[in-house]
C-alpha cells in the first residue's frame, strides 16, 4: 500500500506562504505604536488612580482590589511584601480600623506595549488616627512603580512598589 503525503505537504505549503506574507514592524513603526499605546494606557491608569484614591479614603478595600490582578504583589515601605488580594485586604483593613487614610496617586509616565504597562508615579499618604489607635499620625510621600496588565480589557495592577522619599528618623 502506498502512503499519501498530500495533507502534510499541503499544510507545509500553506504555512510557508503565510509566513512569507507576514510583515514585521520597522523600529520607527514599533516606537510609534508603543507611544500611542502608552498615551492610551496613561489616560486609563490615571483614571484608575483617581478612583483608587477615593476608595482608600472611603475605606473600601474591596473596591481598591478590583483594580488589582489576582496575583497582585504590593511592596509597602518598611514591611514584607503583601502577596495576593487577601493579604492586601488584611493589611489595609487593619490600618482602616485605627484611622483615616488620604491617599493621592499622581501618574507621571507610562510605557505600554500590548497588554503590559509600567507606570511611574508620585504619591502622598496621610494617616489620621482615631482615639483608639496604637498607631500615631503619620504622613508619607514618594515615588512608585506599578506593573500593569490588561486583563479582560481592564488595566490591573500586578506589582505595586512605593518608594518613600521621607528621610529615615535619626537613631
Amino acid at each position: 500500500m502506498k502512503k499519501v503525503f498530500f495533507p502534510s505537504i499541503f499544510i507545509f505549503l500553506i504555512l510557508s506562504i503565510l509566513s512569507c506574507n507576514s510583515k514585521t514592524e520597522t523600529e520607527s513603526e514599533t516606537q510609534k505604536r508603543i507611544d500611542n499605546e502608552s498615551v492610551k494606557a496613561k489616560n486609563a491608569i490615571s483614571e484608575n488612580n483617581l478612583q483608587i484614591g477615593k476608595w482608600y479614603k472611603a475605606k473600601q478595600i474591596d473596591s481598591v482590589l478590583s483594580y488589582m490582578a489576582d496575583n497582585i504583589i504590593q511592596f509597602p515601605p518598611n514591611n514584607k511584601p503583601l502577596i495576593g488580594k487577601d493579604s492586601i485586604r488584611n493589611y489595609w483593613n487593619q490600618l482602616f480600623q485605627f484611622g483615616d487614610i488620604d491617599f493621592s496617586l499622581q501618574t507621571q509616565d507610562v510605557k505600554a506595549n500590548g497588554p503590559l504597562a509600567i507606570e511611574w508615579g508620585k504619591y502622598d499618604l496621610k494617616f489620621t488616627p482615631n482615639e483608639k489607635s496604637p498607631i500615631p499620625a503619620f504622613a508619607d510621600n514618594g515615588n512608585y512603580l506599578v506593573y500593569w496588565q490588561k486583563i479582560n480589557n481592564d488595566w490591573k495592577a500586578v506589582w505595586d512598589a512605593p518608594v518613600s522619599a521621607m528621610p529615615l528618623p535619626p537613631k
